[in-house]
């Protein structure tokens, strides 16, 4: 992983190609970088370095765009390793790196046992400290050797007692690449194959309301937990909302038909997906989302709710959707169609964000009108009724806004 980690929201990832003997490409090793400008990484605070490339590659970008079917190498320090509900899914796709910091003490060793217990496998770089390699290299499923070093050929011979494969890194050219095929070894990584390329999100900002998110921790890890609370919570932070419809319709859940529901995506995701999800992006991002613009979205979607309660052919919670999506936008700094294009939502409410049309954009042109006090003024009972709507949701966004507020 590289450059140093700032307090912004610009960083990204890079995928360094693992390759077997007959140059296919099988698998890549996640890097985070600061910015799309960095070349490597200086990591100050490795927890932080994890959680945010986890959260770019498999929640803003998504594994199957990024590496299709191909494994994913994911570099863990000592305190993600402490956090098995951090673990991201698929675990059979998923190999967990344990890097050179991690202490080779019991509790390391429980936490690769429990990893190993739930699917994934380990890869771990033989280093000199033979006490090491018998504590960590044995519960390898992959061993990495440098191939800068001295060849450890004992270390390497009593590593391959067991069903182990070997891989060769740093391979920067043809030479040290037959080297170490002759020597018995499988996979291999380094320059000769590719350089890391850098990965960007279409998602510019990662910021979510930290408060709301807080909370949301809460309701998770209850003895009981609610899907409506929990929907209501997620429906406040634009960041998350957008995470979890997306997260809904990877590859990974195969529904083969897009889920547009956010409760329906809860459901999908299930406890410990979501748990995984909410950890991840908390730990990614560092900063919340414009109180403002979030009081005035909320409103508008309350107020388009309300304005569908006397029709019954218009689903209230897709004019809640239309009129909290109608401001995703500007609360996360991007074009309304480059969102659109990532999150699934249904035709209705697509219609009603691109051209105002259908009962949806309907409802939202009067909501909209009414914030800007362009309502016509030739029928009083309209009038008093929009104004009665608009007063209500306004006075639920705040109370929801206080009810998700979090102490000082």
């Amino acid at each position: 992983m590289s450059d140093s980690v700032v307090d912004d929201d610009q960083y990204c990832i890079a995928l360094q190609p693992v390759c077997d003997a007959l140059f296919q490409h099988i698998g890549d090793e996640l890097l985070y970088r600061a910015s799309p400008q960095a070349k490597n990484a200086e990591i100050d605070d490795p927890l932080l370095a994890t959680a945010r490339a986890c959260s770019a590659a498999i929640y803003d970008i998504g594994l199957e765009k990024l590496v299709g079917n191909r494994w994913l190498f994911l570099n863990v320090s000592s305190e993600w390793l402490a956090r098995p509900e951090l673990l991201p899914m698929p675990a059979e796709q998923i190999i967990i790196e344990i890097t050179d910091t991690v202490p080779a003490d019991s509790d390391t060793v429980r936490a690769i046992q429990l990893i190993k217990a739930r699917g994934y496998r380990v890869s771990w770089t033989l280093q000199g400290d033979h006490d090491r390699a018998r504590t960590l290299g044995v519960l390898a499923d992959i061993v990495k050797v440098d191939t800068t070093q001295p060849y450890d050929e004992k270390a390497v011979e009593a590593l391959a007692s067991g069903k182990r494969t070997f891989l060769a890194e740093k391979v920067d050219d043809l030479s040290v690449f037959e080297r170490y095929k002759a020597l018995g070894f499988t996979l291999f990584q380094g320059y000769f194959f590719a350089q890391p390329k850098t990965h960007t999100s279409s998602l510019n900002t990662r910021r979510g309301n930290q408060s709301i998110q807080l909370k949301l921790i809460t309701e998770l890890y209850r003895d009981t937990v609610n899907l409506d609370d929990i929907a209501k919570l997620i429906a406040q932070d634009p960041y998350l909302y957008v995470t979890v419809l997306k997260r809904a319709n990877s590859g990974y859940f195969g529904q083969g038909k897009q889920i547009t529901q956010l409760k329906r995506s809860l459901q999908l995701l299930g406890l410990i997906e979501l748990r995984t999800l909410v950890a991840t992006v908390m730990l990614s991002q560092n900063g919340p989302v414009c109180r403002l613009t979030m009081k005035l979205a909320l409103t508008r979607a309350l107020m388009c709710r309300l304005l569908a309660d006397p029709f019954p052919g218009i689903d209230r919670e897709s004019a809640f959707t239309a009129g909290l999506f109608s401001l995703m936008d500007v609360m996360l700094d991007l074009p309304m169609e480059t969102l659109l294009r990532e999150v699934p939502l249904p035709g209705d409410v697509l219609a009603a964000l691109r051209s105002r049309s259908g009962s949806l954009g309907a409802l939202l042109i009067l909501a909209e009108d009414y914030e800007k006090m362009a309502v016509d003024d030739s029928d009083a009972t309209e009038r008093a009724e929009l104004r009665r709507c608009y007063l209500q949701a306004n006075e639920e966004a705040d109370a929801l806004l206080r009810s998700f507020k979090t102490p000082d």
